[in-house]
């Protein structure tokens, strides 16, 4: 079975991914992880990808469209894969179309977070990330605990520059609804969209996700 994953930063598909990937035994490939396992690979797009990302450069739609196909024909996506993070616009979307059609892969469903802008806000500004062993808290739903981290006692906290209130919506939400939005009409348009309400805790959601998934 394979499956795309779409929402805002902060919607929780990554966390809904891997729940996903565990439930039903196929890889959850975000954006990160494919990157990492191709230059892993040591073939000729591994070494030029590691060149590139050496030198801090973009990483263009031809070199990650070539990296996702080289990812999704390895071994273990044999019988599915969870996309999570790609495609990201329209044009990395038709280029992943092309992959699909070339290799006889069909989605079986694009799985689309939604939650309102106020809560997006909340839970990233909120944030709070233990610096030993990166464990997420959240000051408005989960805060740290005054005694220390849950798992591991420390008692230290980080937080991402890009998770202040103003980086985040005028930089990550307002490109994210700049690029990534118009593959919501694109995938309604294929009747393969399926769009759950994301402001529930991660249990529910997952729940509702398993449900819809094995209805189809």
């Amino acid at each position: 079975m394979y499956f795309i994953f779409l929402g805002p930063p902060g919607a929780g598909k990554g966390t809904q991914a891997k729940i996903l990937s565990k439930e039903i035994k196929i890889p959850h490939l975000s954006t990160g992880e494919i990157l990492r396992t191709i230059t892993e690979t040591n073939n000729d797009t591994g070494k030029f990808l590691k060149d590139v990302m050496a030198k801090g450069l973009l990483v263009s739609d031809d070199l990650i469209t070539k990296v996702v196909e080289e990812r999704i024909l390895l071994e273990d996506c044999k019988n599915g894969f969870i996309l999570d993070g790609f495609p990201r616009t329209i044009i990395q979307a038709n280029n992943l179309e092309k992959i699909l059609k070339k290799n006889n892969i069909k989605i079986k469903s694009v799985i689309q977070i939604n939650v309102d802008d106020e809560i997006l806000i909340k839970r990233i500004t909120g944030r709070q990330v233990c610096k030993k062993c990166n464990k997420i808290y959240n000051k408005y739903f989960d805060p740290f605990p005054e005694d220390g981290c849950y798992e591991c006692g420390k008692k230290d906290i980080m937080t991402r520059s890009d998770d202040e209130e103003d980086a985040f919506k005028n930089v990550r939400l307002k490109k994210y609804n700049q690029e990534t939005m118009p593959l919501i009409e694109y995938y309604q348009k294929k009747n393969q969209l399926y769009t759950i309400d994301g402001s529930s805790s991660a249990d529910k959601i997952a729940e509702k996700i398993l449900k819809f998934i094995k209805s189809i």
